[in-house]
């Protein structure tokens, strides 16, 4: 239609503030309408579950510190799999408190969520060559330079896990049982228990104790 811009890049955004996907989602309108935001998740796993299920974005939006997993779990699970999304990581937190971390699970950029500016800019610049600058000395890679990279890692321990075990073994570090665990995700205690027995079998933990405590391991390194 004449006098509307042709919608030429898509978006997708992970946060668990429904207040700032709203915001975003208004701000780029009308700031960015070359950009169209296709879907928004409220938490890691739906954003997982969306972005292998729905259209997938050229830009994903991610929050870091998300309620159910962290960013950077989400962002390392997509870049594993994905060359071609380009991940930009998103905070109100100081930068240099997840750059690293952003970086290293594979994050074309990291941005504050208090410049939505920098943002609608980053997305307009996005494409295959592209990465944001350095963040408090910590350099990004394009998304297929991180693809190259994070694809290459051998998975180990808790990092071999599937979405699911993590998630009950996750809630075994609540001190959750398996009933309760059972009760919480909507599946059979005996889906539990063979979940359970994946994850130990996968890690080589010799019980839940050891399983947990490979866990808190797990997340206290990122």
């Amino acid at each position: 239609m004449q006098g509307r811009r042709m919608k030429t890049k898509t978006v997708a955004i992970v946060d668990n503030d429904s207040w700032t996907i709203s915001a975003l989602r208004m701000f780029l309108n009308t700031k960015l309408p070359s950009a169209e935001i296709i879907w928004s998740a409220l938490s890691g796993q739906e954003a997982l579950e969306k972005i292998g299920e729905e259209p997938r974005p050229h830009v994903l939006l991610v929050d870091m510190s998300l309620s159910d997993m962290r960013g950077a779990d989400v962002i390392r699970r997509i870049r594993r799999y994905d060359q071609t999304v380009i991940l930009l990581a998103i905070t109100a937190f100081p930068l240099e408190q997840y750059a690293m971390r952003a970086s290293v699970a594979g994050a074309q950029a990291l941005i504050s969520k208090r410049y939505p500016k920098q943002i609608a800019d980053s997305i307009d610049a996005a494409d295959a060559s592209w990465s944001g600058p350095d963040v408090d000395g910590v350099p990004f890679q394009t998304a297929k330079q991180a693809f190259y990279r994070v694809s290459a890692e051998k998975l180990s321990g808790i990092e071999s896990l599937t979405t699911t075990e993590q998630r009950v073994v996750e809630l075994c570090a609540q001190g959750f049982t398996s009933v309760e665990i059972a009760h919480t995700m909507g599946n059979a205690v005996a889906t539990v228990n063979t979940h359970l027995r994946r994850a130990l079998d996968k890690t080589g933990a010799r019980n839940r104790t050891q399983l947990v405590a490979m866990w808190v391991r797990n997340q206290s390194m990122r």
